[in-house]
């Protein structure tokens, strides 16, 4: 009998979410979905509890674009208190986790989001990243390094690199893993097309990079557009990771883009990213907790698969 894949199923889109529960951000907000971290952290468990209940096995926190220099402009905070809200954005999700288990008794994971310098600066630079053609490996490490440390002080199960566009950037945080030899993470990249990051590097050239860390669990991509994510699995498949392969794509609503909507569902692509190799399967924005639970039940109907149960150890 040929062996099952163990798949990993992962939550979908914090931000989109959370517009869809009512909430609006300012244009060129600074923290976007994080601010709610402060305002309503009572959404934010019962958004992170719809993902948990929708079958996510891992949901990611909402400090996605959090930053200390945010939190401190945006809620006139000083250092200590940006940092309690670093730390609140992860709690929140961890209550959220214990809440689900205690009801089903599943074992389940909390991810804390670490996104892109480019995020931060609310110019939609983390889908180009130009900014690391003016900023060396060593100032881009220094930036996430204080966020990270606030983060990891509440012990998440691991971190997050979402949206990474640039391999500089991808070295630059992950070297600073150094510090905390003990910490797992992921680290996905944001794509711009079938090839290539959306900085321009070789995607097969930036996932075996990554795969030399040896705290990373998992690599992947993440808010790219779905029309490109089968060019990018198989360009992937040409690195022979021994790692888990992540795909977390956007339902292409995005540069004006709209081919996809009302056709493309989340469910559909299972088949096709498990023969490519992606196991650890979820969405990003405009991927809502129903679309999660359909791929959950398309999951749960295939006999070569094995979701990740109660006794399993995630990694």
């Amino acid at each position: 009998m040929a062996q099952k894949q163990k798949v990993v199923v992962l939550d979908g889109g914090t931000g989109m979410t959370l517009q869809e529960m009512g909430h609006v951000f300012p244009q060129g907000d600074l923290l976007w979905s994080a601010r709610i971290v402060k305002s309503h952290p009572g959404d934010l468990i019962k958004l992170h509890k719809q993902f948990y209940s929708s079958g996510a096995d891992i949901v990611v926190t909402a400090t996605y674009q959090a930053s200390l220099d945010g939190y401190r402009k945006v809620f006139n905070l000083d250092e200590e208190a940006a940092r309690d809200c670093l730390k609140l954005g992860v709690t929140l999700a961890q209550t959220a986790r214990d809440e689900i288990e205690k009801d089903t008794g599943r074992r389940l994971y909390v991810a804390a989001s670490i996104g892109a310098y480019g995020a931060v600066q609310t110019d939609w630079s983390e889908y180009n990243g130009r900014y690391v053609d003016t900023m060396s490996k060593q100032e881009l490490s220094d930036w996430h390094l204080p966020r990270m440390k606030a983060i990891l002080e509440t012990n998440p199960d691991l971190l997050a690199f979402e949206t990474i566009p640039a391999v500089k950037e991808a070295e630059a945080v992950l070297d600073n893993l150094q510090h905390f030899p003990d910490v797992k993470a992921w680290l996905t990249f944001q794509c711009k097309d079938g090839f290539t990051t959306g900085h321009g590097e070789s995607i097969v050239d930036a996932v075996r990079l990554v795969a030399r860390y040896k705290n990373v669990v998992a690599t992947g991509i993440n808010c790219v557009h779905p029309k490109f994510v089968t060019s990018l699995l198989q360009q992937i498949a040409t690195a022979k990771l021994d790692i888990p392969i992540i795909v977390k794509p956007n339902a292409g609503f995005f540069e004006h883009d709209e081919s996809t909507s009302g056709v493309w569902k989340l469910s559909d692509q299972v088949d096709e990213w498990l023969r490519l190799g992606a196991t650890w399967l979820g969405g990003c924005c405009h991927i809502y907790s129903s679309d999660i639970a359909e791929m959950r039940r398309a999951l749960e109907q295939r006999a070569d698969v094995s979701l990740l149960a109660t006794a399993d150890r995630l990694v």
